[in-house]
């Protein structure tokens, strides 16, 4: 079975940018000749990062997310800045936003967070072999002190509803799947 053709792009429009998001109208024409408008939050992508210790405990933060109108509690992530590798945010976020470097990033998946009106793509690492070097957060966060949890715990939390964040929901399958590869080590 082939794939359909993609919808050709007949047309763009800015409608507003803030920061580093732009939202745009495209005008786009399917190969059966329908001609849509589609409304998109153009984003530089991001990443997301499962951060471990050397017990295997993953370190989770609570950050304030405006639209959710509540802190929530997640893995670590941050936006690329315009045109860097994924793996160099990885770096710098993992040091903001927990106050450790990672020794070794090792990715573990990407997805799209919300294709039916969002270009962010986040790629996933893990990051271990961690020792302390904190970078200052960003101007515009306030996390709160880390929390380690084992897996288990991650389970129970999610389970619970302590954990709503999709990036990190995400994020336990690539590391399940990611464990079960390497034959469970981590």
């Amino acid at each position: 079975m082939s794939e359909a053709p993609l919808p050709e792009l007949l047309h763009s429009e800015p409608l507003a940018a803030a920061g580093y998001i732009r939202l745009v109208r495209d005008t786009i024409r399917f190969a059966n000749g329908h001609q849509v408008d589609r409304a998109v939050v153009e984003h530089p992508g991001a990443v997301a990062l499962v951060v471990l210790d050397e017990a295997g405990r993953w370190l989770l933060v609570r950050q304030y997310r405006h639209p959710a109108r509540r802190n929530l509690l997640e893995i670590p992530a941050g936006t690329r800045e315009d045109g860097e590798d994924p793996e160099r945010t990885a770096a710098r976020e993992v040091r903001e936003e927990t106050g450790f470097a990672a020794g070794r990033l090792e990715r573990i998946g990407g997805a799209w967070m919300a294709p039916g009106f969002s270009g962010e793509f986040i790629t996933f690492y893990l990051a271990t072999d961690l020792r302390p070097d904190p970078l200052p957060q960003d101007h515009d966060e306030y996390i709160e002190e880390p929390e380690w949890l084992t897996l288990d715990e991650v389970y129970d939390a999610l389970d619970a509803g302590r954990i709503e964040d999709a990036k990190t929901m995400a994020a336990v399958t690539l590391y399940v799947r990611h464990l079960v590869r390497n034959g469970g080590a981590q």
